[in-house]
């Protein structure tokens, strides 16, 4: 039977380059993304050249908390396991925009619904005897400015780190307040050329050269050997930057008050708690 990974973002970029990165290495792809043109393609891609496995595509707004949770309660009840969950989806905003949650919209795909995920799908990731889960971020810099995601005032560059800071805190405590043994791991790929710099200006454009970016697809090649090549122990609680495995920020190390603040928050908005006792 062949490992499953669900890749969430995986109609283009980063995303779809692991998917076809992953089929290669006999994974069953569950493509999920935004637009549906793109994930159709992406999907006949797999099939065309993978066709012995169980390929899927998922089309879900993961700004939208109401379609997250109907996506998912429907993907627990049709599917039994899971062996890798990498949750790669998230925007990089022109500028801040709100969700139709009223929520920053950046904030609400790149950590919200990383969340959600987290906690939904993690009773089909203890039935696998791999059972990871990867989170594709950028630096963990700054801090989540709780008091303006509904009205942001900062950068569009705070918007993204912001969602780092989230799911770094999540990675390194996971265990610990999931009571569960599935593994989360931190993945920073570096610049990666993607639509999202692509539509940058110059200027950003020129600097992301400068900073040694590379393609997709060696940014898929790349997390794709790695998640086939080491064990869950590995793997837990780690941090990886380029590929490299990187020191935990001692701000995370030590940021019980940011953990606790972050779980309060991302309860009270999501009506979801990180209870797994029952899962």
């Amino acid at each position: 039977m062949s490992k499953s990974v669900l890749i969430t973002g995986s109609t283009d970029g980063i995303g779809k380059a692991t998917a076809i990165e992953l089929a290669k290495k006999g994974y069953s792809i569950h493509v999920l993304g935004l637009n549906k043109e793109r994930g159709e393609h992406v999907l006949k891609i797999l099939k065309q050249h993978y066709p012995k496995r169980k390929h899927e595509l998922f089309c879900v707004d993961l700004s939208k908390m109401k379609e997250v949770n109907l996506f998912l309660d429907a993907y627990i009840q049709r599917f039994k396991s899971l062996d890798v969950l990498i949750l790669n989806a998230g925007i990089f905003p022109k500028k801040t925009t709100l969700s139709d949650d009223g929520i920053d919209m950046s904030f609400s795909v790149g950590y919200i619904s990383r969340y959600l995920f987290s906690i939904k799908l993690n009773k089909l990731l203890v039935q696998s005897p791999i059972g990871e889960v990867v989170h594709i971020n950028g630096s963990v810099i700054g801090e989540i400015k709780y008091s303006q995601l509904q009205a942001p005032k900062y950068n569009t560059m705070t918007s993204v780190w912001q969602n780092s800071v989230g799911s770094a805190l999540l990675v390194h405590n996971w265990n610990q307040i999931s009571n569960s043994n599935v593994s989360h791991m931190h993945w920073n790929p570096g610049v990666v050329n993607t639509q999202t710099v692509k539509s940058q200006g110059a200027i950003v454009r020129y600097l992301s050269k400068l900073m040694g970016m590379i393609e997709p697809e060696q940014a898929g090649q790349m997390l794709a050997s790695h998640i086939d090549s080491v064990s869950q122990q590995e793997m837990a609680s780690k941090f990886y930057s380029k590929g490299k495995l990187q020191k935990t920020k001692s701000k995370i190390l030590k940021g019980q008050d940011l953990l606790k603040e972050l779980l309060e928050f991302s309860k009270s908005f999501t009506q979801t708690d990180i209870d797994l006792s029952n899962h």
